[in-house]
């Protein structure tokens, strides 16, 4: 009768340890994937020449270059209207006298 009971409770364990092993073979597969992705997104952003830092980069540079441009178009827009107002004004003091 224990012979019995020790061979249930045997078959019992290795079933329940199979299932253990299976569950540690899927949180094997699911880390070793998710370790993939992790890299992934580390290359993404920090790689040196296409990475997310790189375009950041990038993109303030350009921003910086259109900040430039638009105060050189201002100071060009200013120098305009002043001489167009210089000249109206000359025209308006010739009509006049």
């Amino acid at each position: 009768m224990q012979q019995e009971q020790f061979e249930v409770t045997v078959t019992k364990l290795d079933g329940k340890i199979d299932r253990i092993t299976d569950t540690i073979e899927s949180i094997r597969f699911a880390q070793t994937d998710m370790y993939e992705k992790v890299t992934n997104i580390e290359k993404a952003i920090y790689n040196p020449d296409e990475g997310l830092y790189a375009r950041l980069k990038e993109q303030e540079s350009d921003l910086e270059d259109l900040k430039e441009f638009k105060a050189n178009i201002t100071k060009f827009l200013w120098i305009i209207t002043s001489g167009m107002t210089g000249i109206l004004i000359k025209f308006g003091f010739d009509l006049s006298g």
